[in-house]
């Protein structure tokens, strides 16, 4: 549910915020006062295209901020896929700038408008002359008759999908396999040559650092010599009578012994001079040893590059590293197992295929003849509705093209699109192509007054959708939209004191000059006012006539 609404320099508007509550919530104000320029505000935050014509003169920007609660799966889902926290508030903030800089955020997280759209396509609707009309997508024309035909048809989608998902596995399968004799014989010498050069080499995991650990001790065998001499220097002494530190340190060792026959107390000190002594000596003997290493024959230095060369070769061809070559090993060796036993496999495929492709076209046929027979008490539901909205000379069908197994897609194999003429004597036409503004208004409200149960719209906006309508029809539009009010947050737009007198709040919309500029201002009217703007709506001028007409006609919306 929207529950408030920002808007700050769009056109009149300087400073202007709504707050709504749910039920049917109406619109009115004298024409030019602005009414269209919050239907423009709510069209912003549906992701439409901005216009920057919408900028007040005088301002460099303009902003459209909206509040929604919601506790919709649906669209906490949208949320969470799209990056953020499943928070039953949202908060939806668009800017327009001059300069061409649009900013459009949800929740304080920067969003493209396709982003945009997908999270506010569940929350909002807005319906009326050249704006956001869903119904006109074929997509969404299946759609609405699928969810008009509640469980059984939705049992009947799941079932055919799954079938259509398996053969789609199938056949997935089976086109691994497009390939003649020819071609097959060649990927199978391909293959074993590629194993058998894989499993010939024989490289393991860390092979590859202990190859460049060994390669490195061979380029530099003299300096690791020279360093190990110097160190052996250092540890040992240079010449008869030279201390190097292994001498000075047993030395040093030697002298506490003299130290600790008169100072027994500093026997932990005696035994880390010992302790140092025979670690150092270690280490001595240890570093000494490094010598004894050093000497590779040019037979091992030779391998080791060969086998270096070879690892370069592989990867080149099969991986990044060794890891990558036996993971590649692996894979092949399946698809030469399945080239190997391809007759057998591909026979089996085909005749699963052929199997799933039956049980889908019997899946189908259950959907289809459950569409057609759910279409028909569609189509009356709407034509009943249409004649109710003064368009008794309008015809609407559902047309149904059908596809077949290589051409379907997951909804089935019907292909549906509304068919419509508002004149009597026309040639039905599909509904995009032919119907108004205001028809498309009249139609959306009667489609939507039969799917107010089932659809999952948050908040319906109506713009002006009493468009040529007067008289009884406009008190049947009024209890059209408290119905759908009952069960959706309703705004609307309107010009008719029927429609006005159903709303369960009243806003009323005007334009004032002040100091040389003119500002659309709005305001919730208690029932006095609101009494007084349905007397306006009647007649124009207010007298005592319009005004108990008003009162009788509030009453009469109170107690609808």
């Amino acid at each position: 549910m929207l529950q408030s609404l920002t808007i700050k320099n769009i056109a009149l508007i300087d400073n202007l915020t709504i707050d709504l509550a749910g039920g049917f919530n109406v619109l009115t104000g004298e024409t030019g006062a602005g009414k269209s320029l919050i239907i423009d505000s709510l069209a912003l935050l549906l992701g439409e295209k901005a216009d920057k014509t919408l900028i007040s003169y005088g301002s460099n920007f303009a902003s459209v901020e909206a509040v929604f609660w919601t506790e919709s799966e649906e669209v906490l889902n949208r949320l969470e896929n799209l990056g953020l926290e499943r928070e039953n508030t949202i908060i939806i903030f668009r800017k327009l700038s001059l300069d061409g800089k649009n900013e459009c955020r949800v929740n304080g997280k920067a969003f493209s408008l396709s982003m945009l759209k997908s999270v506010t396509e569940p929350l909002m609707d807005l319906h009326g002359q050249f704006q956001h009309q869903e119904l006109l997508k074929v997509e969404s024309q299946l759609e609405t008759l699928d969810d008009f035909g509640g469980q059984k048809l939705s049992q009947a989608k799941f079932e055919y999908a799954e079938v259509y998902h398996k053969l789609k596995s199938i056949q997935k399968q089976l086109s691994s396999f497009n390939f003649d004799s020819k071609e097959r014989e060649k990927l199978l010498d391909l293959y074993n040559y590629q194993i058998n050069e894989i499993e010939e080499a024989h490289f393991v995991d860390g092979e590859e650092e202990e190859l460049k650990a060994f390669r490195m001790k061979v380029l530099n065998q003299e300096k690791i010599a020279l360093a190990v001499g110097k160190l052996n220097s250092l540890f040992q002494g240079a010449g008869d009578d030279g201390l190097g530190i292994v001498g000075l340190i047993k030395k040093c060792d030697y002298e506490f012994m003299e130290v600790l026959k008169f100072l027994p107390d500093k026997e932990d000190l005696s035994k880390r001079i010992s302790d140092a002594r025979y670690e150092l000596q270690d280490i001595a003997d240890t570093v000494e040893s490094i010598s004894d290493e050093l000497y590779m024959d040019e037979f091992s230095a030779n391998e080791n590059e060969k086998r270096l060369d070879l690892l370069t070769s592989l990867k080149k061809k099969y991986g990044e590293n060794i890891n990558e070559i036996n993971k590649y090993l692996e894979q092949i060796k399946t698809e030469y197992e399945k080239l190997v036993n391809s007759a057998e496999i591909i026979e089996k495929l085909e005749k699963q295929r052929d199997e799933t492709i039956n049980e889908l076209i019997k899946k189908a046929n259950v959907l289809t003849n459950l569409r057609k027979q759910i279409a028909q008490v569609f189509t009356a539901s709407v034509q009943n509705e249409l004649a109710e909205l003064s368009m008794k000379s309008s015809k609407f069908e559902i047309d149904f093209k059908s596809t077949d197994e290589k051409t379907c897609d997951e909804t089935g194999f019907d292909k549906i699109e509304f068919m419509f003429t508002a004149n009597a004597g026309q040639p039905l036409r599909p509904l995009s192509k032919v119907v108004s503004g205001g028809e498309m208004s009249r139609f959306m409200l009667a489609v939507k007054n039969i799917t107010a149960d089932i659809d999952h719209v948050e908040t319906m906006i109506f713009d002006e959708i009493d468009t040529g309508i007067s008289g009884d029809t406009a008190n049947v539009l009024a209890v059209k939209l408290s119905k759908i009010g009952k069960k959706h947050q309703v705004i609307c737009v309107t010009h008719l004191a029927q429609v006005a007198s159903f709303g369960t709040n009243h806003f009323y919309i005007s334009k004032q000059e002040q100091d040389g500029t003119t500002k659309t201002s709005l305001k919730l009217l208690d029932e006095e006012t609101r009494i007084r703007e349905i007397a306006r709506l009647i007649g124009g001028n207010i007298s005592d006539f319009s005004l108990n007409h008003a009162k009788l006609m509030l009453e009469s919306g109170k107690n609808n």
